[in-house]
């Protein structure tokens, strides 16, 4: 446990730390401030920046390895000047070999391989990046309409049931355990031992996740994530700090997350987003079966509602519905000789709330007059309150904005209107 702990404890930003702060303590101390203000300066960056990257500041790296080049360097003057010491040589190497480190992969082990990155997924165009100072975590993230109640013994209780370990609170038991739990504030600290060495943080913060999220829900395109970012005023997440092996993968934290993230969801959890690659989805129970399973990212591949684009007035969208429009006899000839019971007639239509908000929908079609079409909602409305997934609508033929349907071979016909709503997102996304 205590060589397992050591060699977490030397990573090489924790390693880049160290040196930085050791020499800051030498330059107080072998300077004066009247004299050599140059060396006090040099101290206070040297603090700043090892404060920056404890908290993991993605902007301290550069600056941190400047400033161990700096120190290096003038271990290795001090050697040309006829100073030479054993002890001064080993210092340099230590101040190139942290630069180094913090340089090429500042969150891996000094002691294991450093070379087992592997790339992320693209991001997708719902969500656009987030601009942090700190390096994107392992992480996964509850968006919530209120805090999770948690005591340390609640979470022991609940990440033990989703990890099947023996998580603990209590410090007496805690070396018959597989991990521990100690709290300080919304932030909670898990060290687990198995299946390595694992190191979490848990935070569960009465505020919104995102720093401005009026603006951030501005850019993005689908209203209903829009209107969570917006609407959120609390969030949960579990983040994956750092193991004793360098080869625990990826996948495996995330694994570990979802099964946790899981089994802290409540009536109060809204969406689930992901750091590290702006994934974002809608949260449901539905979700569950995905994050405790071998691929919890896979809850990002589908959004669990119709998304809900919203389409400025333009002169292309209107050419699609009118094109739809005219077409529309080709649908009903493919309507009336259908095969019964085919799902694949479905039509758009827009749906006007009591507040005047307009929104199209798709509706799955069983009928068809000459001034009607009758059929079911495919998706839940983000402003109709009085309509949801399933409810029976009629439509007047005249309002139809889109339609797909098959051909002959079995090729889908219409859906005319799709690559402008399609455009729409991705001006909205890279605005």
């Amino acid at each position: 446990m205590v060589k397992t702990l050591c060699s977490w404890l030397f990573s090489h930003r924790n390693f880049a730390c160290f040196f930085l702060l050791i020499h800051a303590g030498i330059y107080i101390k072998t300077g004066t401030l009247l004299h050599q203000p140059w060396r006090y300066i040099f101290a206070g960056i040297a603090v700043v920046l090892s404060i920056a990257l404890i908290g993991r500041a993605r902007w301290a790296i550069l600056p941190g390895v400047i400033a161990l080049s700096v120190f290096a360097l003038a271990k290795i003057q001090l050697v040309f000047d006829g100073s030479f010491t054993w002890r001064t040589l080993i210092a340099a190497i230590g101040l190139l070999f942290a630069a180094r480190g913090l340089w090429k992969n500042p969150d891996a082990n000094i002691f294991t391989d450093d070379e087992n990155d592997e790339p992320p997924p693209a991001a997708p165009e719902d969500m656009p990046a987030q601009d942090h100072d700190e390096k994107p975590l392992i992480s996964l993230v509850q968006l919530r309409s209120s805090p999770r109640y948690l005591e340390p013994e609640v979470l022991a209780h609940a990440l033990s049931e989703a990890w099947e370990l023996k998580i603990t609170s209590d410090k007496e038991e805690s070396e018959n355990a597989d991990g521990f739990i100690s709290h300080a504030g919304p932030v909670y600290m898990i060290m687990v031992t198995k299946p390595v060495f694992i190191f979490f943080t848990l935070h569960n913060h009465d505020s919104p996740y995102f720093d401005d999220p009026e603006e951030l829900a501005e850019k993005v395109s689908n209203l209903r994530f829009s209107e969570i970012i917006r609407s959120h005023s609390a969030w949960l997440s579990l983040d994956f700090i750092q193991s004793s092996n360098s080869t625990f993968a990826a996948d495996k934290a995330y694994q570990m997350i979802g099964k946790a993230i899981a089994a802290l969801a409540d009536d109060q959890t809204q969406a689930v987003f992901c750091p590290q690659h702006n994934h974002f989805n809608l949260w449901s129970s539905e979700l569950e079966k995905t994050l405790t399973g071998d691929n919890p990212l896979g809850v990002f591949r589908e959004e669990v509602k119709a998304a809900v684009i919203r389409v400025q007035g333009s002169g292309s969208m209107e050419e699609a519905i009118q094109k739809a429009r005219q077409r529309w006899h080709e649908f009903v000839s493919a309507f009336n000789v259908r095969e019964p019971g085919d799902t694949r007639f479905i039509i758009k239509a827009p749906f006007t709330s009591d507040e005047g908000d307009t929104e199209h929908m798709w509706v799955e079609v069983f009928g068809v007059e000459p001034e009607y079409v009758h059929g079911h909602l495919l998706n839940d409305p983000f402003h109709h309150k009085k309509l949801k997934s399933g409810s029976q609508v009629e439509v007047p033929v005249a309002e139809v904005s889109d339609w797909i349907c098959p051909d002959a071979d079995g090729n889908p016909l219409g859906n005319f209107t799709s690559h402008i709503v399609h455009e729409a997102a991705r001006n909205k996304s890279s605005n």
